[in-house]
């Protein structure tokens, strides 16, 4: 698989960003090798999720999944679709790589979220690093059942009635799964990446490239993937080479009980944490991890499983993971996809919250390491303001109150200044090209408070 990088991301009436887009640091500064970190600041309810929610969508469309039924409610309130754009460069090893940009459109209908169109289009490359017009390569319209571009598709069946039947089947397969007819095995996956000859590097290995980049390196953690949720479970977040293959998932370990796993899990389980206390005994002083085995248990599927448990070991004694801080319990869940991130340029880390129960100077030394060092993409929303005084301007972005102009960075930004005071400067007295906090009064709230409680009381 080559190289993939993220450049560029666009919402469109989804959920409260009418309108929203930001490029990424090393794009943005044309230094597309080094680390791309981005950091995503603002008010609650001001745009921040909704990009980890836009994510989420399209890694299970890049992957050959369905859209879920749920989506309709990802679409603005004002609005009966919502679309998605994302932009990213294939083969960084090239000196100047080729861009693209898949679109993504869904609609409501009847309570449900169904797919609109898509379309894959590409900017290709000149020898002088400037870059052709945009061009599309293969798209699909749901509503009138047409592929796109016609030219592309007349050169593809090439008159074959039965190649052209072929893939009118696969069309209306994609529609009633609701999956994606370039990416899903209910579309024209198979035939796609099987094409050869003038379509080979143009259709086939490019569509091959971006399905495996969401199967494989596209990781989103959302706030209930990390740390422990309220049943206790703690998911830890995967990536792994097996068979020669690039595998991504998630474990779910009860931190009440023993956990009854495969052997497979649990030989990945145990993989894990030898390379996580490689970094966590840096992190947390003096913390390491141990795998305690239970014995033997049946699993549901009535095949041969074993019971484990993860205990942190210091002084020698092992003690059961549930009696250790929520904070280092959020760390540990997240520490592997970190060595991934940190160590693979194609790696890209989505991670909401990424502040959550961590302690402030720790979380800010983890940016400043990730921000010089890390080979992959990573973007995070964060309320942390210590990460403002740790990372360059262009590695931060800011949700404001203006949903058809959702996220800005600040410009005007001296080496010297401080961008936690800037922002912080901002809120109280603006000047800001959009308003990024739409404003409170302490009085009026206190208020509210006295006049919610006499009014329960009457």
């Amino acid at each position: 698989m080559k190289t993939i990088r993220i450049s560029k991301i666009t919402l469109k009436n989804f959920k409260n960003v009418r309108y929203g887009t930001f490029t990424m640091p090393s794009f943005l500064n044309k230094e597309v090798h080094c680390a791309d970190i981005l950091g995503i600041y603002g008010q609650n309810g001001s745009g921040k999720t909704a990009i980890i929610d836009a994510f989420v969508i399209l890694n299970n469309i890049l992957s050959g999944q369905r859209l879920s039924e749920k989506s309709w409610n990802m679409i603005n309130v004002d609005s009966n679709e919502a679309s998605i754009e994302l932009n990213f460069t294939i083969d960084l090893e090239k000196e100047h790589p080729d861009m693209y940009k898949y679109t993504l459109a869904f609609k409501k209908e009847e309570n449900k979220g169904e797919l609109k169109s898509e379309l894959l289009e590409v900017r290709k490359a000149k020898e002088d690093g400037s870059y052709e017009r945009e061009k599309a390569v293969l798209g699909y319209d749901y509503e009138k059942q047409e592929i796109k571009p016609e030219t592309t598709f007349k050169k593809i069946i090439k008159g074959n009635k039965d190649l052209e039947l072929d893939l009118l089947v696969s069309s209306r397969m994609a529609k009633k799964s609701e999956c994606s007819f370039l990416f899903s095995n209910d579309g024209a996956f198979e035939f796609l990446t099987s094409l050869d000859g003038e379509f080979k590097e143009n259709i086939s290995d490019v569509i091959k490239d971006i399905r495996e980049y969401a199967e494989t390196c596209l990781i989103i953690i959302a706030t209930r993937d990390a740390g422990m949720d309220s049943n206790l479970m703690m998911n830890l977040t995967y990536r792994k080479e097996e068979n020669g293959k690039l595998i991504k998932g998630q474990i779910a370990v009860s931190l009440e009980k023993a956990t009854v796993l495969s052997k497979e899990e649990k030989d990945t389980l145990e993989k894990m944490v030898k390379e996580m206390n490689t970094v966590l005994s840096q992190i947390v002083p003096h913390l390491t991890l141990g795998v305690y085995n239970a014995g033997e248990e049946l699993t549901e599927e009535g095949k041969k499983g074993y019971l484990v448990e993860i205990v942190s070991l210091k002084n020698g004694k092992a003690i059961p993971l549930r009696y250790e801080s929520e904070g280092i319990i959020k760390i540990i869940s997240i520490t592997n996809v970190l060595l991934c991130v940190y160590n693979n340029p194609s790696v890209c880390l989505i991670i909401d919250e990424f502040d959550a129960s961590v302690f402030e100077y720790l979380l800010g030394e983890i940016i400043s390491i990730f921000s010089k060092g890390a080979k992959g993409q990573m973007i995070f929303t964060s309320h942390n303001l210590r990460i403002l005084e740790m990372i360059d301007k262009d590695c931060v972005i800011f949700s404001t109150s203006n949903p058809d102009n959702r996220y800005i960075r600040f410009t005007n930004i001296k080496n010297t200044n401080n961008l936690r005071d800037v922002y912080i400067r901002s809120i109280l007295l603006g000047g800001t090209k959009e308003n990024i906090y739409e404003g409170t009064d302490s009085q009026e709230i206190g208020m509210a408070l006295r006049r919610a409680w006499r009014d329960g009381k009457d």
